[in-house]
């Protein structure tokens, strides 16, 4: 019986190697044909390997330890991502990204927090956060007067020179409309999302991934963003209003379907 069709497990070996090729190189239809054990057959050879025995524990102390230093580091703001006591949206769930940047070039590098809001509205003025560093172990929130307030889904973010002057320059991915901050270079940005052709009027889309790349090695850095799920939030309320915020038959976050009903 093919693979997916039968309620009996197949187990074999398969190293990294042959999952790799199989996981890039294979759809699932074509995965659905063929059995595990005859694709087994093909796999890379162990080259006769013996699996050899976990040494015994040095005995030596592990001595690093970690300890939340937020507060006293002036990290105080929270990061809002949706209602705390329940998700009624997948977009609730994702959380926001973090960067390490020395916008000012004195040598130290600050901190820039993402943030989401909520659906109900109610929390007043979430938003990103510029830490700059006092270089005492203390950061200072900047936000405002780096000009780098604002509202929304925030996703993730990457952090590059895109312009060549030597201040590092910030891209942020949201639902709704990514944005592109350009580094003044004196302690302030200006968004300039529509004069680099970024904008995305009329369309909802969900920013994810994002990185800064010079793919082509012209000396000029590149942009890679890539999307996630076709989302309309008016669409997906109330919870379990819609076909894809149920699971047989109970009532879930409201997300793309991927299982079953």
């Amino acid at each position: 019986m093919p693979v997916g069709l039968s309620r009996r497990p197949i187990y074999t070996k398969i190293d990294r190697r042959y999952f790799l090729q199989r996981s890039l190189g294979m759809g699932v239809g074509t995965l659905a044909l063929r059995s595990l054990p005859s694709m087994a057959q093909e796999a890379m050879s162990s080259r006769g390997i013996k699996a050899a025995p976990r040494k015994p524990r040095s005995g030596k102390p592990f001595l690093a330890s970690f300890m939340d230093v937020g507060p006293q580091a002036g990290l105080v703001h929270p990061v809002i991502c949706g209602d705390v006591d329940r998700k009624r949206v997948i977009l609730e769930t994702i959380g926001c990204g973090v960067a390490f940047i020395d916008y000012d070039n004195d040598g130290w590098q600050d901190i820039f927090i993402l943030s989401g809001t909520r659906l109900d509205g109610e929390t007043p003025g979430p938003t990103n956060r510029l830490y700059k560093n006092n270089r005492d172990g203390t950061f200072t929130d900047v936000t405002q007067q780096a000009g780098l307030m604002r509202t929304g889904w925030a996703c993730s973010v990457t952090v590059g020179d895109y312009n060549n002057d030597g201040y590092e320059d910030i891209f942020i991915t949201y639902y709704g409309q990514n944005v592109l901050y350009r580094n003044n270079g004196d302690g302030t940005f200006t968004d300039v999302t529509v004069s680099a052709g970024l904008s995305t009027p009329g369309k909802i889309l969900w920013g994810a991934g994002c990185t800064f790349v010079d793919y082509d090695r012209d000396g000029h850095l590149d942009l890679f963003v890539y999307h996630y799920v076709n989302l309309n939030i008016n669409d997906a309320l109330p919870p379990g209003g819609a076909l894809n915020c149920k699971f047989r038959g109970v009532s879930v976050h409201c997300g793309p379907r991927g299982l079953p009903l």
